[in-house]
């Protein structure tokens, strides 16, 4: 998926005047469209329809399994891995925050939205059948869904209210409302954050080639060490580390979808040219080893890390 697909749909959504989108995706097929690394404007609401999948959201590794219901706030970056053997499929539902309440309502913007699509500590929420509010939530998702699908009189008009009952459900949720431990657009607004961004997009096109810290800080046009700088601040790891991770990850992802390539063949495939040192790397970060990881898989599979 090229780097501005995002970027684009939201362009798009905010032109329709009707910046809200609801999709069905499909990871049960073989073969099917890896969703990578990647951060929108937009908020986004997941709902598992069927089967089981880690969602990374920043650092955070959630398994989500049929029924579970996920939300993922503005501009955390987050993908999702298939976990299962028969892959998983869901309905996505993102809509801009714009759409919340509408053109000129800044005190209640800034009560009620900013709180949640500004605050830092709130990247995303897991929400299980054993929660309190899984059966109101799902209900309202539910609507937004059908609503979308059918596109009845009024469609819009009627999706705004049930968003509307959706966030209120997100807002009681909040840690402390009281308390303001956040900036407002402080994520986008992060000049770090956005060169990080840049980085890792560059990283996730050209992870299989060999990439050295020169490549990476040129993709962003500072020096090495500021480039250094930027992702110790951002993420607590190095580029180096994070190319590492992510290619790691990536391994992983290979041994779910292609069980017959042999390891040295994944290694080749995620631009480690050395088995040996591929097999230290994944330990480094999974815990064990390719060969026992892909053993795993026939039992309980563990988080990627």
């Amino acid at each position: 998926m090229e780097p501005d697909f995002y970027t684009k749909r939201t362009q798009k959504l905010l032109l329709s005047g009707y910046p809200v989108n609801v999709n069905t995706i499909d990871c049960s097929f073989p073969n099917a469209p890896i969703i990578h690394w990647h951060w929108h404007e937009e908020i986004e609401f997941q709902y598992i329809q069927k089967g089981q999948a880690y969602i990374t959201c920043e650092e955070d590794n959630i398994s989500v399994s049929e029924g579970d219901i996920f939300f993922i706030n503005q501009a955390v970056r987050h993908f999702i891995t298939p976990s299962g053997p028969d892959g998983v499929i869901y309905n996505s539902i993102i809509v801009h925050p714009s759409f919340i309440l509408g053109f000129g309502q800044l005190e209640l913007e800034s009560k009620y939205i900013n709180p949640i699509i500004a605050n830092c500590t709130f990247t995303h929420l897991h929400i299980t059948r054993s929660d309190s509010i899984y059966e109101s939530f799902l209900t309202f998702l539910k609507q937004l869904i059908t609503l979308n699908e059918t596109r009845t009189s009024c469609y819009e008009l009627l999706s705004k209210a049930v968003i509307l009952q959706l966030w209120k459900l997100l807002y009681d949720r909040l840690p402390d409302r009281t308390a303001t431990p956040y900036k407002i657009t402080a994520r986008i607004a992060n000049q770090d954050a956005e060169r990080v961004k840049q980085a890792m997009v560059f990283i996730q096109e050209h992870y299989m080639e060999p990439i050295t810290l020169n490549d990476i800080a040129d993709s962003i046009l500072v020096s090495k060490s500021e480039c250094c700088r930027c992702f110790k601040r951002s993420t607590g790891l190095s580029p180096f580390e994070y190319l590492m991770k992510y290619r790691i990850t990536e391994s992983a992802k290979f041994m779910h979808r292609k069980s017959h390539d042999s390891i040295s063949e994944i290694a080749g495939a995620v631009g480690f040219n050395n088995t040996s040192y591929f097999n230290k790397v994944f330990k480094k970060f999974m815990g064990c080893t390719p060969t026992e990881y892909r053993q795993s898989l026939r039992r309980e599979l563990p988080k990627l890390t």
